[in-house]
C-alpha cells in the first residue's frame, strides 16, 4: 500500500474513533528523533501480515500531526534497527507524507517469510497483541522454528509400524485410484505403489506418518494427537459445561465422517419447500462447506513433534462454529485463500495420499486441486449466510462460521434489546477467538462505535460469555472468552 495525505488522514480519524492505535499500527511522536522500535519491528515481522509504524503523530493530543524535523534521519534510524537489532532483518518501506502542514513518516513493515521466523531482538522473539508487543512463549517459538524449512513431517517414518497396521479396505481403494491416475503405477506391484506415493518408507517395512494418518487401522496407537475433539459449549443458564463431548479417532476418512456426523447431530435443521413442492430438511449451515473446512483442518494441520499435545478441535457455540487446527498457513497468505493462486499444501505427501483416499461413502477425502476453501466460500454464499472468518496466528489456524440466529432468538432480541445488540455482540465474540483484546481494539475489529462496544460488552459480561481482565475503566483492561478446560484422553 502507498501512503498519501488522504490515507493517513483516514487512519487518524479511525484511531480517534477507536481511542488509540491498532494491533497493526504503532504511532510515535518522534520529537526526540528516531524512537526505539526494535521490539515493534520484530513483532510486526513475525506476524503474517506485518504492520505499519507512523512517526509524527501525538497520540496524547488526539493523534494530531506534529511532524518530524528530519524525515531522512527517522527513516535511516528505523532502517538501521530493522537491519541490526532484529535477527534476521525485517523489510521496511517508507513514505514521507505531508499532513495538515506537517510531515510524517510512515514505515510499512513486511511480514517475514515463514522460513525466516521467528525474528528476535536480543535473543527473544515478539508477537503483536492488541496495540502492544509481547514476548513469545517457548512453544510459540518452537512452532515457528519448525517452519523455517518446508516441513516434511508427513514423510517421517513411524517406528514399530508396518503394512499390518494399514486398513485393508482403505488401501485397496487407494491402490485402485493411484493406478487409474498414473500409467507409471499401473503395472507395478502394491508395495511399489505404496512406497512411491509415500505411504511406506523408501526402503524398509515401516509406515510414514502421513501413510499411517490417512490409511492406518488406528493411527492414535502411535500418535494420540492425530484425533479430533468436538463439543457443544452451552450458553448462559446451562448446568453443563460441555454437551456431546466427542473424542473422534481412526484414520482421516473416519475422522472426516465422524466430524460430519457430529455436526449433523448438533446443528439446527429447519424444513423448506423445494421447487417441486416437497418438504426438505435444511441445515442451518451447508454441509458441503463444513466438509471442506473440516477436511482442510485434518489434512493441513501441523504434524511436527512440537504439536504432540494438540488436536484438531471443533466447538459449537450458540452463535458460531469454530474449527481449529495446530499450525498456521504455509506458502500462502490469509488474503489469498479461496483465490486461484491461493493454494499450498502444508503436508505435501499427505495431501497427495488423501487425494486418492476414499471415505465410507466412496468420496475422495479431498479433490487434490487446492480449491477446498473456495468451494466452502461459494457454498456459504449460495446458502446466504455470512462468509467464513479465517484467523492465522502462525502457530494455529482457525475457521469461524457464524450461525444464523434462530427465529425465537431473533424475536426475543428484537423485543428486548437495541437493534444492533446481537450483531455487535457476535462480532465481539468472533474477535475474542484470537485472544484477549481491549475495547479500543474491539472498535477496530468489530467496525463499531465505542458506545456500541461498551453496551455490548456489559451485556456479554453479565451473561458470563465474556470475562473482564483488570479494573473497569483502566486503559490496560482486556476482555477474553471464559476458559473452558477439556480433558483429552490419551491412548
Amino acid at each position: 500500500m502507498t501512503w498519501d495525505s488522504p490515507t493517513v488522514l483516514t487512519l487518524i480519524e479511525d484511531m480517534r474513533v477507536h481511542g488509540g492505535d491498532f494491533t497493526s499500527v504503532e504511532v510515535k511522536r518522534g520529537s526526540g528523533g528516531c524512537p526505539d522500535l526494535a521490539t515493534t519491528l520484530c513483532a510486526f515481522g513475525n506476524m503474517p501480515d506485518g504492520g505499519v509504524i507512523v512517526i509524527g503523530l501525538d497520540e496524547n493530543d488526539g493523534f494530531a500531526p506534529v511532524g518530524v524535523a528530519d524525515p531522512a534521519s527517522i527513516e535511516q534510524g528505523i532502517a538501521s534497527q530493522a537491519r541490526t537489532a532484529v535477527v534476521p532483518p525485517v523489510a521496511v518501506s517508507f513514505d514521507t507524507v505531508p499532513v495538515a502542514g506537517e510531515v510524517v513518516v510512515v514505515a510499512t513493515v513486511a511480514g517475514m517469510p515463514a522460513s525466516d521466523r521467528p525474528g528476535r531482538v536480543n535473543g527473544r522473539g515478539y508477537l503483536r497483541q492488541a496495540d502492544g508487543d509481547y514476548a513469545m512463549s517457548p512453544q510459540e517459538e518452537q512452532q515457528m522454528l519448525a517452519l523455517r524449512d518446508r516441513p516434511r513431517y508427513d514423510a517421517v517414518v513411524v517406528d514399530g509400524t508396518g503394512a499390518v497396521d494399514l486398513d485393508e479396505g482403505l488401501v485397496q481403494a487407494f491402490l485402485r485410484n493411484a493406478r487409474a491416475a498414473s500409467r507409471r503405477l499401473a503395472l507395478v506391484d502394491d508395495q511399489t505403489v505404496l512406497r512411491r506415493k509415500g505411504v511406506l518408507e523408501a526402503e524398509g517395512p515401516r509406515l510414514t506418518l502421513g501413510g499411517l494418518y490417512a490409511l492406518g487401522q488406528y493411527p492414535q496407537q502411535f500418535a494420540p494427537n492425530l484425533a479430533v475433539t468436538a463439543a457443544v459449549v452451552p450458553g448462559l443458564g446451562s448446568a453443563d459445561r460441555l454437551v456431546d463431548l466427542a473424542h473422534l479417532d481412526g484414520p482421516i476418512p473416519d475422522l472426516l465422517d465422524g466430524c460430519l456426523e457430529w455436526l449433523r447431530r448438533n446443528l439446527r435443521t429447519g424444513v423448506r419447500v423445494g421447487a417441486d413442492g416437497q418438504n426438505y430438511d435444511h441445515p442451518e449451515l451447508p454441509l458441503a462447506a463444513l466438509r471442506e473446512l473440516v477436511a482442510n483442518a485434518l489434512v493441513h494441520r501441523d504434524l511436527g513433534p512440537h504439536t504432540q499435545s494438540k488436536r484438531v478441535e471443533i466447538r459449537l457455540r450458540d452463535d458460531r462454529l469454530v474449527i481449529s487446527n495446530p499450525g498456521g498457513l504455509w506458502g500462502v497468505s490469509r488474503q489469498q485463500l479461496g483465490l486461484p493462486g491461493g493454494k499450498s499444501a502444508v503436508n505435501e505427501y499427505l495431501y497427495d495420499i488423501c487425494s486418492l483416499t476414499q471415505t465410507s461413502q466412496g468420496a475422495r477425502v479431498i479433490e487434490g486441486e487446492g480449491g477446498g476453501i473456495g468451494e466452502a466460500q461459494r457454498a456459504l454464499a449460495d446458502w446466504r449466510v455470512e462468509p467464513p472468518i479465517f484467523i492465522d496466528k502462525a502457530v494455529s489456524f482457525t475457521a469461524v462460521l457464524m450461525r444464523p440466529p434462530s427465529a425465537t432468538a431473533a424475536v426475543r432480541s428484537a423485543a428486548t434489546e437495541p437493534g444492533d445488540w446481537m450483531d455487535v455482540s457476535r462480532r465481539i465474540l468472533v474477535a475474542l477467538t484470537e485472544g484477549p483484546l481491549d475495547r479500543r481494539t474491539m472498535v477496530e475489529r468489530c467496525h463499531s462505535t465505542p458506545t456500541q462496544i461498551r453496551y455490548a460488552l456489559n451485556k456479554l459480561i453479565k451473561q458470563g460469555r465474556v470475562t473482564m481482565n483488570g479494573a473497569r475503566g483502566s486503559r490496560n483492561t482486556t476482555y477474553s472468552l471464559p476458559v473452558t478446560k477439556v480433558q483429552v484422553a490419551r491412548g
